[in-house]
């Protein structure tokens, strides 16, 4: 889960589906204008995030809008969070070789 941050202050709640180093997506019945920039907030195995990025991908789904985010580059940030999506991956693999 996770958090948008709009240019004016508001905020609003999101349940991200996927998640990767250029960005993320998110489905919301909330009307998000395409090009928008939004801070992301997220964590990952207890490490904060918050990422710049702008909607580049709108797709409406029956009651809901499929969004994609580009997150702008910041090698540092994007670097830790290469690490954590890849400790994150190995995790969850070796879990499932124990189910």
């Amino acid at each position: 889960n996770g958090e948008l941050v709009f240019s004016e202050g508001d905020t609003m709640f999101v349940s991200i589906d996927n998640l990767s180093v250029k960005g993320m997506g998110f489905n919301s019945s909330v009307e998000i204008p395409l090009y928008a920039r939004v801070g992301c907030r997220f964590e990952i195995l207890d490490t904060p995030f918050q990422m710049v990025g702008s909607i580049i991908r709108k797709s409406r789904k029956t009651d809901e809008i499929e969004y994609g985010i580009d997150f702008e580059v910041d090698k540092e940030k994007s670097s830790l969070l290469f690490k954590q999506l890849n400790t994150y991956q190995i995790r969850q693999r070796r879990a499932s070789y124990v189910d």
